[in-house]
């Protein structure tokens, strides 16, 4: 079995990397990094949700001819209910289980920002750094701020944009929510609104810790997704 892990906003696919140590060897797991980001920089700056899934369902098509299942945080919850819905419209498998982490319903009117698309980018970086909700380390090097400030902008703009309602797509499996009960995105969301996304069952799992709570319970969270895949 595959386990796809998708990014936050500004953020790596490979930093959960480090979730491997805690989780089987006959699980593979495969961080989706985003076209023009990172490891992939190289490539074409993608700007929509839309156009960023249909790229890594291509990068990847090998893993969706067999069992998969999706864990995707924050911006990544957005990515996954695009990338359910692209695999549904293109015929390919659908997932087994999937994980939903540390953001609301894309048709929750929840945001960052009343109008993303008038938020200047010193506004957005300053925004998410006030409210740590940036897992970039601090660095001095000004050509590497810019670039993480230009993906994170993106990134922003492009997930604040997105929205779709479970008339749009349906999740064709259980599914898992999980998310840090001082994160400052969660203290006005209901994350159980997640279950209209589904027909098939619906926990969800509240942990103790900010945006990336996950870092101070990686090892539980690896529990969970052992649990919930059967491993």
């Amino acid at each position: 079995m595959v386990l796809f892990f998708l990014p936050h906003a500004g953020g790596s696919a490979k930093s959960y990397s480090a979730f491997k140590r805690f989780l089987p060897k006959e699980l593979t797991v495969v961080p989706m990094e985003l076209s023009g980001r990172f490891t992939r920089y190289s490539e074409p700056l993608l700007d929509t949700v839309e156009d960023c899934v249909s790229d890594l369902i291509e990068k990847h098509s090998e893993h969706f001819r067999g069992s998969y299942a999706l864990f995707g945080h924050s911006m990544g919850t957005v990515l996954v209910t695009e990338l359910v819905k692209q695999a549904r419209e293109k015929g390919l498998e659908m997932p087994v289980h999937i994980f939903l982490s540390g953001k609301n319903p894309p048709d929750d009117d929840v945001n960052c920002f009343e109008n993303v698309l008038n938020a200047t980018d010193d506004e957005i970086v300053s925004f998410f750094s006030a409210n740590a909700l940036s897992s970039s380390a601090a660095v001095q090097d000004e050509g590497l701020v810019r670039m993480l400030n230009r993906i994170l902008c993106t990134d922003v703009r492009m997930a604040e944009r997105y929205s779709v309602s479970p008339a749009d797509v349906k999740f064709p499996c259980d599914i898992t929510v999980i998310y840090g009960t001082e994160d400052p995105l969660m203290q006005k969301v209901d994350m159980s609104s997640w279950r209209r996304y589904t027909d098939g069952s619906y926990e969800i799992y509240r942990f103790s810790g900010g945006h990336f709570y996950y870092q101070q319970h990686r090892e539980e969270v690896c529990g969970i997704i052992k649990e919930k895949l059967n491993l």
